[in-house]
Protein backbone atom coordinates (compact mmCIF):
# COMPACT_ATOMS: atom_id res chain seq x y z
CA UNK A 1 0.00 0.00 0.00
CA UNK A 2 1.37 3.38 -1.05
CA UNK A 3 1.79 6.19 1.48
CA UNK A 4 -1.21 8.57 1.07
CA UNK A 5 0.99 11.66 1.68
CA UNK A 6 3.12 10.93 -1.38
CA UNK A 7 0.36 10.78 -3.95
CA UNK A 8 0.33 13.58 -6.57
CA UNK A 9 -3.04 14.85 -5.37
CA UNK A 10 -1.89 15.19 -1.77
CA UNK A 11 1.38 16.89 -2.79
CA UNK A 12 -0.54 19.40 -4.94
CA UNK A 13 -3.01 20.03 -2.10
CA UNK A 14 -0.20 20.55 0.40
CA UNK A 15 1.56 22.96 -1.99
CA UNK A 16 -1.62 24.96 -2.56
CA UNK A 17 -2.26 25.21 1.19
CA UNK A 18 1.37 26.17 1.78
CA UNK A 19 1.19 28.86 -0.92
CA UNK A 20 -2.00 30.25 0.63
CA UNK A 21 -0.33 30.53 4.05
CA UNK A 22 2.77 32.14 2.50
CA UNK A 23 0.55 34.64 0.68
CA UNK A 24 -1.31 35.47 3.91
CA UNK A 25 2.00 36.03 5.73
CA UNK A 26 3.52 38.22 3.02
CA UNK A 27 0.29 40.18 2.63
CA UNK A 28 0.02 40.85 6.35
CA UNK A 29 3.59 42.14 6.53
CA UNK A 30 3.17 44.31 3.44
CA UNK A 31 -0.07 45.94 4.64
CA UNK A 32 1.06 46.56 8.23
CA UNK A 33 3.02 49.78 7.41
CA UNK A 34 0.05 51.14 5.44
CA UNK A 35 -2.27 50.43 8.34
CA UNK A 36 0.11 52.20 10.75
CA UNK A 37 0.32 55.19 8.40
CA UNK A 38 -3.47 55.38 8.12
CA UNK A 39 -3.82 55.05 11.88
CA UNK A 40 -1.39 57.92 12.47
CA UNK A 41 -3.26 60.06 9.95
CA UNK A 42 -6.53 59.37 11.76
CA UNK A 43 -4.92 60.31 15.09
CA UNK A 44 -3.70 63.62 13.63
CA UNK A 45 -7.14 64.38 12.18
CA UNK A 46 -8.77 63.49 15.49
CA UNK A 47 -6.47 65.89 17.35
CA UNK A 48 -7.17 68.65 14.83
CA UNK A 49 -10.91 68.08 15.12
CA UNK A 50 -10.72 68.02 18.90
CA UNK A 51 -8.83 71.32 18.95
CA UNK A 52 -11.31 72.88 16.52
CA UNK A 53 -14.29 71.74 18.56
CA UNK A 54 -12.71 72.96 21.79
CA UNK A 55 -12.62 76.42 20.22
CA UNK A 56 -16.01 76.34 18.49
CA UNK A 57 -18.28 74.70 21.09
CA UNK A 58 -18.09 77.65 23.53
CA UNK A 59 -18.84 80.03 20.64
CA UNK A 60 -21.84 77.95 19.61
CA UNK A 61 -23.02 77.71 23.21
CA UNK A 62 -22.83 81.46 23.70
CA UNK A 63 -24.71 81.97 20.43
CA UNK A 64 -27.50 79.68 21.66
CA UNK A 65 -27.69 81.57 24.94
CA UNK A 66 -27.88 84.87 23.06
CA UNK A 67 -30.64 83.54 20.81
CA UNK A 68 -32.55 82.28 23.84
CA UNK A 69 -32.40 85.77 25.37
CA UNK A 70 -33.61 87.30 22.08
CA UNK A 71 -36.49 84.84 21.95
CA UNK A 72 -37.49 85.76 25.51
CA UNK A 73 -37.38 89.46 24.59
CA UNK A 74 -39.48 88.80 21.49
CA UNK A 75 -42.02 86.89 23.58
CA UNK A 76 -42.31 89.88 25.89
CA UNK A 77 -42.68 92.23 22.92
CA UNK A 78 -45.36 90.01 21.38
CA UNK A 79 -47.18 89.91 24.71
CA UNK A 80 -47.08 93.72 24.89
CA UNK A 81 -48.37 93.97 21.30
CA UNK A 82 -51.18 91.58 22.08
CA UNK A 83 -52.15 93.71 25.10
CA UNK A 84 -52.03 96.85 22.96
CA UNK A 85 -54.19 95.29 20.23
CA UNK A 86 -56.52 93.89 22.87
CA UNK A 87 -56.99 97.39 24.32
CA UNK A 88 -57.72 98.80 20.86
CA UNK A 89 -60.71 96.49 20.32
Amino acid sequence: MENKWKTPQSIITILIILLIFIYIGVDSFSTKPKIKKDLNEVKVQYNELSTFLDEKIPEIDSTFIEHAKQIDEQKEQIGELNKTFGNLK
